[in-house]
């Protein structure tokens, strides 16, 4: 059995004291969002200050970075701006090395350097060779016109002196060709008239035009073909490459010695070699033999020939023709010389 007692009761001092507490509540969350505000507003300042000295700092640093970091290269600046005609080296101090990634730059200036190096010293060599080979011609001209001029002298003598001076201008012509010849390569200028060209047949033609040559210095002169090798090419070039080289075996051959030249076609290129029996080239010698006025043998002077430029006109002509050429050679034994030219 359950019973059930109900009793009433004012309830005024329950409110009371409950608005007592809700108002204490609101002060103090009052008084908490207040110091969040000034928290927040104090947090704000410092972020801000801390933002503009990051700022500063950062472009103080970047400056001071980006002007150490360059402090090497402005030094490689300096040592650029010190090279001279006179004097090519790169003025870097070995005691300060630069950074590791201005050390590739750095060697490949001094390369740059030394290869300007050696074209000045090239062509200042070759304004000294041209003067001196010119200058034997000139030499030689002017002594035979004063000695034709001392006296009175017949036709027959007077006609010696002209021919004299015929044999001199002939050798100068020469050499003022084959200098435009290197000139016109130089440049750029020169160009292939290609036509359809027999090379067996050119080569032979060469061979007979300095067989006379190679009979008077007492040299057996033979011709090796593998059945014909037409092919387009420029004769003119081609007829000029395979002179060059076989007067340049017959010059620097030994008596009655030989010189072999061999046409053949393999693997889509033509093969030409000429093969001589004379005195070789050494191995320094072979490092510069196709540079012009260059002569493996200095104590061999020209005769008229190539004065020194033969064999630059060969490599420049081979390269024109997208060719190459080689020599293998060994002194006392004789020298080969191989070009190989493709067949288009």
């Amino acid at each position: 059995m359950y019973f059930t007692v109900q009793v009433a009761s004012t309830t005024t001092d329950l409110d009371e004291r409950i608005a007592a507490l809700l108002d204490q509540y609101n002060q103090q969350v009052g008084k908490l969002e207040d110091e969040s505000r000034a928290t927040l507003a104090q947090l704000r300042w410092k972020l801000l200050w801390i933002g503009l000295a990051t700022f500063g700092a950062t472009i103080v640093g970047g400056f001071g970075l980006v002007w150490l970091g360059l402090r090497p290269l402005g030094r490689l600046t300096d040592a650029v701006s010190r090279v001279s005609t006179k004097d090519f080296r790169l003025p870097l101090d070995n005691g300060r090395r630069l950074p590791h990634e201005l050390q590739p730059i750095a060697e490949r200036l001094t390369q740059t350097l030394e290869m300007l190096k050696r074209a000045f010293a090239r062509e200042k060599q070759a304004a000294a060779d041209i003067s001196h080979e010119l200058r034997t011609p000139l030499a030689a001209l002017m002594t035979t016109l004063e000695v034709g001029l001392k006296k009175p002298r017949t036709g027959e003598e007077y006609r010696e002196v002209l021919e004299d001076c015929r044999l001199c201008g002939q050798q100068m012509s020469r050499l003022v060709e084959r200098l435009l010849a290197l000139a016109r390569l130089d440049a750029g200028v020169d160009t292939l008239r290609t036509q359809q060209v027999d090379v067996v047949g050119l080569a032979e033609h060469c061979a007979a035009v300095v067989k006379p040559l190679a009979e008077a210095r007492g040299l057996t002169l033979r011709v090796h073909r593998n059945g014909p090798s037409p092919m387009q090419t420029d004769p003119n070039k081609l007829s000029e490459v395979v002179t060059n080289l076989l007067h340049n075996a017959i010059q620097y051959n030994r008596p009655e010695g030989s010189v072999d030249l061999t046409v053949e076609r393999e693997n889509g290129h033509l093969k030409l070699e000429v093969r001589d029996t004379g005195i070789g080239i050494g191995p320094e010698a072979r490092m510069h033999i196709f540079e012009r006025f260059y002569r493996a043998d200095p104590s061999r002077h020209a005769d008229g020939l190539n004065a020194g430029l033969g064999l630059a006109i060969v490599k420049g002509y081979v390269d024109l023709m997208g060719g190459t050429i080689s020599v293998e050679s060994s002194e006392g034994v004789g020298s080969t010389f191989r070009v190989e030219l493709p067949i288009s």
